[in-house]
């Protein structure tokens, strides 16, 4: 997300400085964090660290600053992105600016959605997961490193205090979303959510990453990174794509190769990790390169010529993301309710307000990002005629029907597991299936589908593994089950929009349309226009025995291979109900406690 208005763009390393202090590793690194902090070539680096971690994203940044706040620890942040200029990725307003800088590549066709590829998008830039709890109990510690400021009434149980992550509210709300929230509770089965750290299902106001004080985004790089000038200890090299893990006859991790530019063009560099290697490159780039490093199914290995060094079925299977479902209602009436959003333009006296409060104080309508108000539903509320029938019909499936036909028996036995667990989150009124964000000038944005049926994978290149992007496949509408559950949210949607008070305030339905009206009809609409992705990937390097397809353990170590571990939303079994950024931030901290326990 963003970074820090501080000059982090325009660190240099200067000469090393003759103040050095000794570290646990034995070598000697200078003092001045404008020295040692931001690495800019290969020759700069240590002989070795503590831990390397591969990738500085929000998991990656996260785990680096609670290991560095032990002086004697060495840690270096190996990232393929780059230090974005801050214009571009510090503004909230309107959701910011949209240039932060991104991977891009096609998605596999998606056989169940007419053939099309997806757009597969990823951040490309310093960003912005003895037995252990994963629990609900156990998490919310992690959750609470997260600090709430706002004046709106919540549970202050579920927050913590003091965090460099900040989430608060904008201070300025159209008065649009007073129909749209009085709606939602009209709906049998649908609950009002006094806090959104609640980890209920209902309808519920959520806060932004965003720094109340600055009215700035506020996520890893400004909070895990750019405030630590002081710690010589911790060392970050941009621009600077791992090639592969390293692993020595023991199967242990011992560095990593990553590529490295000079004036005579690119080549290939080593550095070595005296402690662990740490994988935090995201739900798509940790499997690859894991694969890379001879890490996965054996199949897709030796397809790519690669050796099998450890064989592990898992890696890059089990792929979710968030589905948007495409249907789209418009509120004609909205427009009427004033202040709205086209008043800023369309009002110049309203339009001049707005400037000038953002200009004396930064509040009022600029303080706006998305939007803080959904309706995040169970299946319960969504489907009340149908939720028991369409859990009985995912319990007695052949799940393995539904997986690609060349996938491993240990992760088509865990997806079995997954969906009978699935089957027992439909019959809940406690298990998010379905989100309904309201805009105050346009109504309830698309549904998105938060519990995926349907398992895609993520696999290296078998003609150009290490210098092509990998081969993304969702296998969107794998599983029947998942179309039926889309049937019902876009059902659902039009309840609310047409059987409710909104009915006044004039909805106009251009997707679907008024003319699909039979479920069989909605059914044949869905591949038109879902698309499976709301860029929240998951699952690649789940946390689940490794025989039922599992990858990391309990402590997040890789099976198999010592002193590698994975600390993103890979390791996630299946999605959360929310969005992915808040339970990778409690992943981070959890992986940094339990990594630190065991140093």
């Amino acid at each position: 997300m963003s970074l820090s208005k501080r000059s982090s763009l325009l660190w240099t390393l200067a000469a090393a400085s003759s103040a050095l202090v000794s570290t646990a590793t034995g070598f000697a690194i200078p003092r001045s964090a404008h020295q040692a902090r931001q690495i800019r070539d290969a020759s700069q680096l240590l002989p070795a660290y503590d831990y390397v971690i591969v990738g500085g994203g929000t998991s990656g940044l996260t785990v680096a600053d609670r290991l560095t706040e032990d002086p004697d620890v060495t840690v270096l942040v190996l990232e393929a992105g780059i230090f974005a200029p801050d214009a571009d990725v510090l503004p909230v307003t309107d959701g910011g600016t949209r240039r932060q800088p991104r991977y891009f590549f096609p998605s596999a066709p998606q056989e169940n959605l007419g053939g099309r590829s997806i757009d597969v998008w990823l951040g490309k830039m310093l960003f912005a997961d003895n037995a252990q709890d994963w629990s609900w109990d156990g998490m919310l510690p992690y959750f609470k490193k997260l600090a709430k400021r706002f004046n709106i009434s919540t549970d202050t149980s579920y927050w913590g205090e003091h965090s460099p992550i900040q989430a608060s509210f904008p201070s300025f709300q159209y008065p649009g979303l007073d129909p749209l929230v009085s709606a939602f509770q009209e709906l049998p089965g649908v609950e009002m959510i006094a806090d959104s750290g609640a980890g209920r299902a209902g309808v519920y106001w959520y806060p932004t990453f965003m720094d109340p004080v600055k009215v700035e985004r506020s996520f890893a790089l400004n909070a895990h990174y750019s405030n630590h000038r002081d710690r010589p200890n911790y060392h970050l090299m941009a621009e600077t794509a791992v090639r592969r893990v390293l692993l020595d006859k023991d199967t242990a991790a011992t560095g990593v190769e990553f590529y490295t530019k000079s004036s005579n063009g690119s080549s290939v560099a080593t550095v070595k990790a005296t402690k662990e290697i740490l994988m935090a490159a995201g739900a798509v780039h940790t499997p690859k390169l894991l694969q890379l490093s001879g890490i996965g199914p054996k199949r897709v290995l030796e397809a790519a010529g690669l050796e099998t060094l450890v064989d592990l079925p898992g890696v890059g299977e089990n792929f979710q993301d968030h589905s948007n479902v495409g249907a789209l209602i418009a509120l004609e009436g909205l427009k009427q309710i004033h202040p709205n959003a086209n008043d800023l333009t369309a009002d110049p006296a309203f339009g001049k307000w707005a400037d000038d409060l953002w200009a004396a104080n930064r509040t009022g309508p600029h303080s706006i990002a998305y939007g803080n108000v959904a309706g995040w539903l169970p299946l319960t509320a969504i489907a009340p005629e149908r939720f028991s029938d369409l859990a009985a019909e995912l319990e007695a499936q052949d799940h393995t029907k539904y997986l690609a036909a060349d996938v491993d028996a240990a992760v088509a036995k865990g997806y079995a597991a997954q969906m009978q667990g699935l089957a027992r989150a439909m019959r809940s009124p406690d298990t998010v299936f379905a989100r309904y964000r309201v805009d105050p000038t346009t109504g309830a944005s698309e549904p998105i589908l938060n519990q995926p049926f349907s398992r895609g994978h993520v696999r290296i290149n078998a003609q150009d593994p290490f210098g092509a992007d990998p081969v993304v496949d969702y296998r969107s509408l794998s599983n029947p089950v998942e179309r039926a559950v889309v049937v019902e949210m876009v059902k659902w949607y039009r309840r609310f929009h047409f059987d409710s008070s909104l009915k006044a305030l004039g909805p106009n339905e251009t997707a679907p349309g008024a003319e699909v009206v039979t479920d069989e009809q909605i059914a044949a609409w869905v591949p038109t226009a879902l698309t499976p992705t709301d860029y929240h990937p998951a699952g690649t390097a789940a946390l689940m025995p490794r025989e039922l397809g599992g990858v990391v353990d309990q402590t997040l170590r890789v099976y198999g291979v010592k002193n590698l571990r994975v600390v993103d939303a890979s390791i996630m079994p299946s999605l959360p109900g929310g969005n992915t950024c808040q339970p990778t931030y409690a992943i981070a901290e959890k992986a940094a406690d339990i990594i630190k326990s065991k140093a």
